[in-house]
């Protein structure tokens, strides 16, 4: 029994992380190297085309041109797990490489100038980890005495499309729907109950699956020098996901779970009072508490079959600047922070949920080729964070035991903008 909570317990933050992880706990902080050179701050300053369709819709309508963007990230990330156990201890790094994550974003002024449309195609979570098993790590010695190897890998896209409308030379406000789609690996699979023989089969997607929401946006001009914006995204409620497994005999056995994104309210404010200067400050709710998975309460049945992750909801802030040097060169610079909605003592329910970063710092810039083309870069640092908690069983912590998950990571943003 002990050994089937042990890989039950460390495992549920796998298969949660793995659909989808990246920042602010799952959800991917900024869109193209535009928007994450500064820091993900977009919600009142429209300076891209993903800058302003990632975080709010309704300031498309701010833009003075019509605009294609497209951006790819590049993820790399030093992720570890330790765990100490009956004096046993031991350390192991994953080795996850390199993931990609595209973002697209097109705006355009319609005939009725009060109309801007957009549509954007975003990679809005996801991730890739791999944990290998040994004997020195106790939550990784192989099934049924620990977890095993850990592998996961899912991809998390949105396709929005958006219509916006100024309603006064001032306001505007942004409606549109979002269909999400996803795919995701998981091995161990613990969201469905443990073979017979106390192991766990691993599950891979049947096929992507499907879901759907909405967002709603709006835009202020205060004055000449402050901007303002706001946005709602809602819940991407997602179908429920199917897996292949196999169980103990090697005959295959369908797994499921249910898998929702959050829903994120976003406030903002933009100055530009300063010549050459641009000044950006977002502010965000993140709603993990109420999505199906995260939210749902962090017990197991009798079978091994686990409920949920228990996560807070969260507050995060961005911070943006960017300076124009001549009529080519823009620089910029930004800062991110938001809670972190694994607490200390869930530290045991959550050991491979990576990515959940508190602090991060992004550089980057755009040289103009000409009037109509840009090209843009953009690189961020997760500074590295972990959380530390014993091991946690139905009777209380076992006494002396710990478990640690570490994780730094960097983005590597690079893209190209075209106005007409």
């Amino acid at each position: 029994m002990f050994n089937r909570i042990v890989r039950v317990a460390l495992l549920m933050g796998a298969c949660l992380s793995a659909g989808s992880a990246f920042a602010q706990g799952t959800i991917i902080s900024a869109a193209g190297p535009v928007n994450r050179s500064m820091g993900g701050a977009s919600t009142a300053a429209p300076i891209s085309a993903l800058s302003a369709m990632y975080w709010n819709p309704a300031s498309i309508s701010g833009m003075e041109r019509s605009e294609l963007e497209v951006g790819v990230d590049l993820l790399f990330t030093d992720h570890n797990v330790s765990s100490s156990v009956g004096g046993t201890s031991g350390s192991t790094d994953a080795d996850p490489g390199t993931f990609p994550v595209p973002n697209f974003a097109w705006t355009h002024r319609l005939a009725d100038p009060r109309f801007t449309f957009g549509l954007g195609v975003n990679s809005v979570a996801g991730f890739k980890t791999n944990l290998s098993s040994g004997t020195t790590n106790p939550v990784l010695a192989p099934q049924p005495t620990g977890l095993g190897q850990i592998s996961s890998e899912a991809a998390f896209l949105q396709i929005a499309p958006v219509l916006s409308m100024a309603m006064t030379e001032r306001l505007s406000v942004a409606a549109g729907p979002i269909l999400t789609t996803g795919q995701v690996g998981i091995e161990p699979f613990v969201f469905d109950s443990a073979n017979g023989d106390n192991t766990y089969s691993g599950g891979r997607a049947t096929r992507y699956h499907w879901g759907g929401g909405f967002q709603l946006g709006t835009y202020y001009l205060l004055n000449n020098d402050w901007q303002l914006g706001a946005s709602y995204k809602s819940k991407a409620w997602m179908e429920t996901f199917e897996f292949m497994g196999e169980d103990e005999n090697g005959l295959p056995r369908t797994l499921t779970c249910e898998l929702d994104l959050p829903s994120i309210l976003s406030v903002g404010t933009g100055y530009t009072g300063i010549d050459q200067w641009l000044f950006a400050a977002d502010f965000r709710f993140i709603d993990y508490a109420n999505a199906d998975g995260f939210g749902d309460s962090a017990t197991y049945d009798g079978t091994g079959k686990l409920n949920g992750l228990d996560w807070s909801s969260v507050f995060a802030m961005a911070f943006g600047a960017q300076r124009a040097i001549g009529e080519r060169i823009y620089l910029r610079g930004g800062y991110t922070y938001n809670q972190n909605p694994i607490r200390n003592s869930e530290a045991f329910f959550n050991l491979a949920s990576p990515l959940l970063y508190e602090h991060m710092l992004s550089v980057g810039g755009s040289y103009k080729l000409n009037d109509c083309v840009a090209v843009n870069v953009g690189y961020s640092h997760y500074f590295e964070n972990s959380r530390t908690g014993a091991v946690i069983l139905p009777a209380g912590a076992v006494p002396g035991s710990s478990v640690t998950n570490r994780l730094s990571a960097d983005f590597l943003s690079f893209g190209i903008v075209m106005r007409h």
